[in-house]
């Protein structure tokens, strides 16, 4: 008999506080591979840190989170770090490239210091993200839209289980937002599960599913309203 792979991400009772009161006071959430989620809230809700407890950067405060069926709650900071590298990929508001290296080279980088094995990978992933005429350009040569598209890239080349996007169409026009949701339906389509956090209602109808999360509370939307 053959059992079915756990979840991607399975979250209860996932809390955090800073000292401010501001975080997260409740997230359950579960995520499959290949599906694409939607977060929506207001500012100070709490979307950058149910992003930043799922991707392992911050330690829970209360409940439970298992990424890929490993409860995390266990793990030292060493192993939290190395799950992070082996099976998340992450595009953080600021994308985080480094100027100095061609578009190519940027998405390789994901491998560690010695990226240029991977270039191969990188330019393929590139060409599925319609960017194979820019893959040697440097940073500065490309657009907002472009430069996201890459930081997508980046985050989903080593196939990981999980990709999250704190606010992937920030500054971007409709077209370029567009181009953007495109690379992340197709980090779910080669299996990853994909978590977005966005205030563009058009971008979170894009997803297969959608929360709101309001003074810290995630809840699943449904027609018509929460649930």
């Amino acid at each position: 008999m053959t059992r079915s792979a756990p979840p991607a991400v399975e979250a209860a009772g996932l809390s955090f506080r800073y000292a401010s009161g501001a975080g997260l006071a409740r997230a359950d959430l579960r995520l499959e591979a290949g599906e694409t989620v939607a977060v929506e809230g207001a500012s100070g809700s709490g979307k950058s840190t149910l992003v930043a407890l799922l991707g392992l950067i911050l330690a829970p405060a209360g409940g439970t989170l298992r990424i890929g069926g490993t409860d995390v709650g266990g793990l030292s900071g060493a192993e939290r770090d190395l799950m992070r590298s082996r099976s998340i990929g992450i595009v953080l508001q600021d994308l985080g490239l480094l100027p100095f290296l061609d578009a190519w080279e940027n998405v390789a980088a994901a491998f560690g210091p010695r990226f240029a094995r991977h270039e191969e990978e990188a330019r393929s992933l590139l060409g599925e993200l319609g960017m194979e005429r820019l893959a040697h350009a440097r940073v500065e040569e490309l657009s907002g839209g472009q430069r996201q598209r890459v930081a997508v890239a980046r985050a989903a080349v080593k196939r990981p289980l999980l990709v999250l996007a704190d606010e992937p169409s920030s500054g971007l026009d409709r077209a370029n937002a567009e181009g953007v949701m495109g690379a992340l339906r197709s980090c779910a389509a080669r299996g990853s599960a994909v978590l977005l956090v966005t205030h563009d209602p058009a971008v979170a109808a894009a997803c297969d599913r959608r929360y709101a999360l309001e003074d810290g509370v995630l809840a699943a939307v449904r027609e018509g309203g929460l649930v």
